[in-house]
């Protein structure tokens, strides 16, 4: 098995994994259905490559805010940005999701740009 081997090469010096560090699983001790890792591994790869996309299509929605004409324009234009980052947040995992545009935020840099 893969765990004596490395027990034993840790035993004989060829192997220094140092003090581990960290949380420990929350469900370690929780019984899983067969498959559940492809299943997991899956949905965090999906994830990847849907957060990607989106990240792309929120840069070229922030980049439509500084074209903005107007205070009500540029706050639409964030609105639908935001709904949009929301839709995609759905099917996205904790770790990928993006965070919505604060309208307040960009209402500022929006202004400043004007000057």
């Amino acid at each position: 098995m893969l765990e004596d081997r490395l027990s034993q090469a840790a035993a004989n010096g060829e192997l220094d994994a140092g003090p581990l560090h960290g949380k420990p699983f929350d469900d370690l001790d929780r019984p899983r259905p067969q498959g559940w890792w492809a299943e997991q591994f899956v949905r965090r790869e999906l994830s990847h490559d849907r957060a990607k996309d989106a990240r792309s299509a929120v840069a070229v929605a922030q980049a439509g805010f500084w074209r903005a004409e107007t205070v009500d324009e540029l706050h639409e234009r964030v609105r639908a940005a935001n709904a949009d980052i929301v839709r995609v947040n759905v099917n996205l995992v904790e770790a990928d999701r993006l965070p919505s545009f604060d309208r307040a935020d960009v209402e500022a840099r929006w202004r400043r740009l004007r000057r």
